[in-house]
Parts: structure tokens; C-alpha cells; sequence
């Protein structure tokens, strides 16, 4: 049986070219709407559809965006593809965004049409949906906004990037404040934010985050809230969620960072879909103390706290309120600790845009944040103690 398309354009060349390129396992009919309900009438009308493509141009890229969220919105099932004389990376943005799952290049793609057309296909099948993966998600939050969530954040998921296989590929999803944090960190101009990821959370796919995900040169994928964001986000946490589902099924490993600011039910919702979930705190009286209220006000909530567990950053012996007696405070297991750095190391990473791993490799935080991905990934209770120099074992 024949794949049946349709080509909404003005330039009848993509219709002859489509044609062409695709052989004989298709046929298309040029369609010429006069809005969205036209369009949605015409298809009704045509009987089968099986894929559709949209011409984008400057001219028309409103129109176009319209007609193909209508069709998207009424018909989720049926895959849609851009097309366009150039890549204009503007143009394909905006039609990755209105529900377009790939976007196809005029003669650039001439061979590869019939297979990228079989791709959209399989994308669209029920049963491929059923059965995707899931990948592993971890929550690291605190009690209020503070950049060492986001700085924490971002080693976490750099060192998943390295000891997880190739095609696990991981995404932080950065939700906290100081607002764009992790992309400031990572030296990242982030073009697309994870309030638009939220808006566009019906359309989410592998083509979507291929084409407007920013991904460090590591490989790590970032969504961060805007960096010029005033105030909370006004944000849909019903949506969030179900953006958190749709990339766990394109990620291997998920990093969420938040903070006690975010509405209760969204933290609880977080930390119940996550696997694991740390909660960042240091050894002062205050950050205990704000941190305990606000685990009595998700226990009120009935959130289940029995997958997250305590880590004390900058952590050192003698100075503070010991880990094992934050825990009694708490009621939470501690996971374990990570080490203030050498001088001004933090600082001067987070100011040159440039991870810790990469500015001073032999900080003793970056062993230490090593160690709580291997457990994390891992599953253990608790991080591998650290191997202890000359000089430590002999002062005790």
C-alpha cells in the first residue's frame, strides 16, 4: 500500500520534487488552504492521510505555523514534516516548534527522502511509543535559591556523560534559581528555554531536541530557565511533568535541579517521578533548619521521601554540624559529602564559563562529585568513602 502525503505549499516545485525524490512507494496531492479550518476540512475530506509536509518561508511562516498546529492539535497521530528552499536555522525553529518532526531541504535531501519519510512513519507507529525505554531521572534540590544546586547540578550530569555508554545521551533540566544558572555555568547563550520546552511539551520529540536543545560541547544537553527571568517562572507545573515523562523516554539519564520555591505539589511531584532524589545542604544551623521545614511540609503533603537522601556540600571535619547528626535532624539517609574546593576554585569556574573538571581537575570536589554519580547511577546507599592521602591518616 502506498504512503499517502500531502504537500501544503504555494511553489508547486516541492510537490514535483517530493515526487521524485520519493519514487514510487508514495503519492502526494498539493494542497493550497486558505487557513487552518480549511486545511483540517480538506484532510477530513481526502479519507487516509498517512504523513504531511508544510513549505516554510519567511512570507508565510505565521500562516504556516498556524495551519500546522491546528492539524497537529486535532490530528496528534499524523506525522508532519517542514520544508524549505534553505535551512534558515530561524525558519526551522519555528516549524520544529509548531509540531514538525523533521524538516526536509529542497534538493539538499534529494537521497534521503524516501528513508527519512520511513523514519517519520515508525516515529508515528503506537506500538514504537509503547514500548520506549525510560531512562533513568535524578532530582538535586535545596531548601532556598542558591547557585551551588545548579553548580552541583552540572558536575553530576558532566561526569553521567562520561560513565555512561554513548547512546545514553543525559539532559539537565535546570529549574532553579538563580534563574539560567546552569547555562551561565556551562558557558552556554541558550536560544531555547525550558519554558518553551513546557509550551511545546505535546510536540517533543528526538527531532525537536536535535534541532533546539543546546548541548554543550561535552555532549550534554541543557534546559535552563531564561537568564533575564524576573521573579518565579509562570509555569504550568501539570505540563512540566509530563515534559519530564516525554524526556525520559529520549534521554538516558535526566538531571533535575529545583529549589524550596518552587510550589510544594511541583517539588512532590519531581521527587515522586524521579528515582533518586539529593537534597544539598551545608553544615549551618540556618540551611538545617530551612531544610527541615521544608521536608515537614512535603511530609505533610504525603510525598515520598524514602528515594531521596542528604548531601553536605563543602563539607569540613570539625567545623559544623556533622553529617550523621544533619541526618538525625532530617530524618534522611546521608548519601555523603563533597569537599569545599581549593581557594577561590568555585568562583572562578562558575565567572569563566568552564567546569571545575576542566579548570582544576585535581580539586578534591570533582573526585567527590565523581563519586556521588557512581552512586547515583549505581544505586548505592551510600558514596564510595575517598581514598585518604599520608598526611590526613596521620592527623586523624
Amino acid at each position: 500500500m502506498k504512503t499517502q502525503a500531502i504537500v501544503v505549499a504555494d511553489d508547486p516545485v516541492y510537490l514535483s520534487w517530493l515526487e521524485n525524490a520519493a519514487g514510487q512507494g508514495a503519492e502526494f496531492s498539493l494542497v493550497r488552504p486558505l487557513d487552518a479550518e480549511d486545511l483540517i476540512e480538506r484532510v477530513q475530506a481526502m479519507g487516509r492521510i498517512d504523513v504531511a509536509f508544510f513549505q516554510f518561508e519567511s512570507s508565510n511562516l505565521d500562516s504556516r505555523v498556524s495551519m500546522m498546529e491546528r492539524l497537529v492539535e486535532r490530528m496528534p497521530d499524523l506525522p508532519v514534516a517542514g520544508l524549505g528552499a534553505d535551512s534558515n536555522p530561524d525558519i526551522v525553529l519555528a516549524a520544529m516548534r509548531a509540531g514538525a518532526r523533521d524538516f526536509f531541504v529542497l534538493r539538499r535531501d534529494e537521497s534521503d527522502v524516501a528513508a527519512l519519510m520511513s523514519k517519520l512513519l515508525r516515529r508515528a507507529a503506537p506500538a514504537a511509543r509503547a514500548v520506549q525505554k525510560q531512562g533513568r531521572m535524578f532530582g538535586v534540590f535545596a531548601a532556598h535559591p542558591t547557585d551551588i544546586v545548579a553548580f552541583v547540578a552540572e558536575h553530576l550530569a558532566l561526569a553521567a556523560v562520561d560513565m555512561l555508554p554513548h547512546n545514553e545521551p543525559v539532559l539537565l533540566v535546570d529549574m532553579a534559581t538563580p534563574a539560567g544558572a546552569a547555562a551561565i555555568f556551562l558557558n552556554i547563550n541558550q536560544s531555547y528555554s525550558v519554558l518553551d520546552a513546557i509550551n511545546d511539551v505535546y510536540r517533543c520529540d528526538q527531532t525537536l531536541v536535535d534541532t533546539a536543545f543546546s548541548k554543550h560541547p561535552s555532549g550534554l544537553y541543557l534546559l535552563s530557565l531564561p537568564e533575564d527571568l524576573v521573579g518565579r517562572p509562570q509555569v504550568n507545573f501539570e505540563e512540566f511533568a509530563k515534559l519530564l515523562q516525554v524526556v525520559r523516554g529520549l534521554f538516558g539519564c535526566v538531571i533535575v535541579t529545583f529549589d524550596g520555591h518552587l510550589p510544594l505539589p511541583a517539588i512532590a511531584s519531581i521527587i515522586t517521578q524521579a528515582d533518586r532524589s539529593v537534597l544539598l545542604s551545608d553544615q549551618s544551623i540556618i540551611k538545617s533548619r530551612h531544610c527541615k521545614y521544608l521536608l515537614r511540609a512535603l511530609r505533610l503533603e504525603d510525598c515520598p521521601l524514602d528515594r531521596t537522601a542528604l548531601v553536605v556540600d563543602n563539607y569540613r571535619r570539625r567545623l559544623g554540624l556533622e553529617p550523621e547528626n544533619l541526618a538525625q535532624i532530617l530524618d534522611l539517609p546521608v548519601l555523603g559529602t563533597l569537599a569545599c574546593s581549593h581557594g577561590h576554585a568555585r568562583i572562578q569556574a562558575m565567572n569563566a564559563g568552564e567546569p571545575l573538571f576542566t579548570l582544576a581537575p585535581k580539586d578534591p570536589f570533582c573526585a567527590d562529585v565523581r563519586r556521588l554519580t557512581a552512586a547515583l547511577l549505581g544505586g548505592q546507599a551510600r558514596m564510595e568513602p575517598a581514598a585518604r592521602g599520608f598526611l590526613s591518616r596521620l592527623l586523624g
